[in-house]
């Protein structure tokens, strides 16, 4: 991570990385609601949606206060890292016509309907972006 003053702070380091590990904890939370769907039994995804979610989220904000506070520069904006939070974007909305469905019209629906859209657009967003800083790496 270039910084433009050129020195890090030990604790923004920490709380840079300790945001990139949130985000794992909360993709990961996912592991025992798999589990237990594989077991037979039908968990309510409402009981690890919360830790999912605090995890991400909670995660992608800290590290992002933490490059702000680091002074890292920007990364450049290019078509693969716009075409990559646009998958991501999209795979975030797939649940916005799930909740509509369950919530608003209450039509019985299965999570297992949407998450192979969800994790095809997340997976598939957080790859091109994952490419996009590989290659901006080479460049620089």
């Amino acid at each position: 991570m270039v910084t433009k003053e050129g020195t890090l702070k030990p604790t923004l380091l920490t709380r840079y990385r300790l945001g990139t590990v949130l985000i794992w904890v909360g993709v990961l939370t996912w592991v025992p609601f798999i589990i237990l769907r594989t077991m037979g039994q039908n968990p309510s995804i409402f009981w690890f949606l919360p830790f999912h979610l605090l995890g991400v989220l909670g995660g992608s904000r800290l590290k992002a206060a933490a490059r702000r506070e680091m002074d890292a520069a920007p990364p450049k904006k290019t078509r693969l890292r716009s075409l990559g939070h646009f998958l991501v974007f999209t795979g975030i909305l797939v649940w916005a016509i799930y909740f509509f469905l369950k919530l608003v019209i209450h039509t019985p629906v299965e999570v297992s309907h949407f998450l192979p859209y969800h994790l095809a657009a997340m997976l598939s967003g957080v790859t091109i972006l994952l490419v996009n800083f590989l290659v901006n790496r080479q460049k620089s």
